[in-house]
């Protein structure tokens, strides 16, 4: 079976205490990608009539610049959990996750690296290019040992390549592949059949993959005391919907969900 891999990271600066990487494994990717689209249709054209509402306001109060302002410094809207948030939205926000949730072929994995963990060596992980890199080649051969009879076609969120670095992101990503892949007999590295790199923007899967990847960093980082009132007054309605799905009362601890038809799990690394 060919299976499609979206991957995506949180917390890449040495600054942050947690960082995640998540990998949302799909069959069904066009049927996936189908039911995310329709359903983020109202999103879209919601921020979009707000927009045009928030320009109309500020031309008619005489403050024609910000307006330029705000419509330059606007990118592409993403479904992505730092938009999470506004009521209207949010309905659509926990449907992503029924979308997924629907679907016994998906799979989505976390790992989570506490760098105040003793036992990790912070040291060892390099720039920010070396962290990505080496937590997706871990995440996605941790993944492959589940699925040994399956083809994975691995699809990355593009990030700068620093100029120091010889390799491409896929190529990158594969070399560290193929070597985690060395260390043990039982994998084949050819299972793994490509790698590409995307922006999410233009990938609503791994738009998702962000989502649920956030709202397990969202309660790592509550349980820690690391977010303010007004980020839980945002985030909480949306993670606690997660939260029910899986049977937990968080999900800042390691756990394979036993509820869901999808497979779910958080597990934690001092790799």
């Amino acid at each position: 079976m060919k299976m499609f891999c979206f991957t995506d990271s949180s917390g890449i600066l040495k600054s942050d205490r947690f960082f995640g990487t998540g990998l949302l494994v799909v069959k069904n990717v066009g049927d996936l990608g189908d039911k995310l689209n329709k359903n983020s249709q109202p999103v879209k054209a919601f921020v979009k009539e707000s927009k045009h509402k928030k320009t109309d306001e500020l031309v008619k109060a005489n403050k024609a610049d910000e307006a330029v302002k705000m419509w330059r410094g606007t990118s592409h809207f993403e479904m992505k959990f730092d938009t999470v948030g506004n009521k209207t939205t949010l309905p659509y926000y926990e449907r992503m996750v029924d979308i997924f949730l629907s679907d016994s072929d998906n799979r989505f994995s976390v790992m989570i690296v506490d760098r105040q963990n003793p036992e990790f060596n912070n040291d060892g992980i390099g720039d920010a290019w070396e962290a990505y890199t080496k937590y997706v080649a871990l995440l996605v051969v941790r993944e492959m040992k589940n699925l040994q009879s399956d083809h994975l076609c691995l699809v990355v969120d593009e990030i700068t390549k620093p100029h120091s670095k010889p390799l491409s992101l896929e190529d990158t990503l594969m070399s560290k592949i193929r070597e985690e892949v060395a260390k043990d007999p039982t994998l084949d590295f050819e299972k793994v059949f490509g790698a590409l790199s995307i922006e999410s923007q233009s990938s609503l899967p791994m738009q998702l993959c962000d989502v649920l990847l956030g709202a397990v960093m969202y309660d790592y980082k509550k349980k820690n005391k690391l977010t303010s009132e007004k980020t839980e007054a945002k985030k909480e309605a949306f993670v606690q919907k997660i939260r029910s799905a899986m049977g937990e009362e968080t999900l800042a601890h390691e756990f394979k969900s036993n509820n869901t038809k999808a497979f779910f799990e958080v597990f934690e690394s001092c790799a």
